[in-house]
């Protein structure tokens, strides 16, 4: 089966045989003809606490968090269904008809790495899976980022609270948006929470930072299985980027106050950013675009930001290092889960986004896109 499959984003597969699609908008596409289709899934759930509007845990308590997935039918914007995976092993209606039809079938997933692990163990049906048609796409685009990236809440409206799984959805982030309005294969890394500077999480004891997941395929779901080390490497060589999005710096500033050394904290943000620009651009090689972005929710290092990338760009001899300004979340556009951006702002982010890349001389594969 897996011959027969295209992978979107950056797919695990597990020695077990499962293909692990855990990032958001990451699946699988592929041809189908026949009346019925069903997919054995797997899912492992995430746990967070649940909090009030500061943050602070209401309770000890953990509640699980199961993922998302929605099924596209052709090349359609809209999905033509969408579902939580809530066990660890079950079977999902993926498509009925009452006669035989043929379709290209996208299974993607909706909500990010850690709300919970989705797997594929087997597809089938009463027709025959093949290859799909080659996508016809312009550009080929990764954004990273933290949880605006992800659209953290971005389907509720209640902005003073956290929110569940199925008000989240990647399909309708601004990265997401964008990648469809410039017709671009986009794949995301992106987690809610994370930071570019390594060293302030070492001594909060949180997560990761990105620097130490982006060379990985999916080092959460490796972790979550029990191996520590020797995770496995992301293929940039055969997954080549025009461009790669970044919009980290949301979160900095919060490790950077609380840990009571604001100076010291932020050059060392400024050295683990242009650290981390070094290892997208020695991964990537030196035909991608790098586009360092911030917004919308805070702008405190975006200056920072600016400078390390134009040190950057002189240093290295790189002309292809940009920075990019995202306009500020408008009251009128509503607010989604904690003051994050709301659909409506994702939108705007997206065309912001589109306009400043169809900007920059060259930068497409193909005529179409600067016309």
């Amino acid at each position: 089966m897996k011959e027969k499959l295209e992978y979107i984003g950056r797919v695990f597969e597990e020695g077990s045989g499962t293909i692990f699609m855990n990032w958001t908008c990451s699946g699988i596409r592929f041809e189908y003809s026949g009346r019925i289709l069903m997919a054995d899934l797997e899912a492992i759930c995430g746990r967070e606490v649940e909090t009030d509007e500061h943050g602070k845990p209401l309770n000890k308590e953990f509640r699980k968090t199961w993922p998302y997935a929605a099924v596209f039918l052709d090349e359609a914007e809209e999905p033509f269904s969408v579902f939580e995976v809530n066990d660890r092993q079950k079977n999902y209606l993926l498509y009925a008809s009452e006669e035989t039809e043929k379709h290209i079938v996208t299974l993607i997933k909706l909500t990010e790495n850690e709300k919970g692990k989705l797997g594929i163990r087997k597809i089938w049906g009463d027709g025959e899976i093949s290859q799909p048609p080659e996508r016809d796409t312009d550009l080929r685009m990764e954004f990273i980022g933290d949880s605006i990236t992800c659209g953290f809440g971005n389907m509720t409206q209640e902005r003073d609270r956290v929110y569940y799984a199925d008000e989240q959805n990647g399909w309708l982030t601004y990265a997401a948006l964008a990648g469809r309005m410039l017709n671009a294969d986009v794949q995301f890394v992106s987690f809610s929470g994370i930071a570019v500077t390594r060293g302030l999480h070492e001594k909060l004891n949180l997560f990761h930072s990105m620097p130490e997941l982006y060379p990985y395929t999916d080092r959460l779901i490796e972790e979550k299985e029990g191996k520590m080390q020797d995770f496995q490497k992301w293929d940039f060589k055969n997954h080549p980027r025009d461009i790669v999005v970044i919009n980290l710096g949301t979160n900095d500033p919060v490790h950077i106050q609380e840990n009571g050394e604001e100076e010291k904290g932020i050059a060392l943000f400024e050295e683990e950013y242009y650290d981390f620009l070094k290892m997208i651009r020695t991964l990537n090689g030196n035909d991608t675009w790098i586009i360092c972005t911030l917004g919308s929710m805070d702008y405190y290092l975006y200056d920072n930001i600016k400078k390390v990338a134009e040190k950057f760009a002189v240093n290295e001899h790189d002309e292809r290092i940009l920075t990019f300004k995202y306009g500020r979340i408008r009251v009128s556009e509503g607010y989604g889960a904690i003051a994050h951006p709301s659909l409506a702002t994702h939108e705007r982010m997206a065309g912001e986004l589109v306009e400043f890349i169809r900007g920059i001389p060259g930068i497409s594969r193909q005529r179409s896109i600067i016309n």
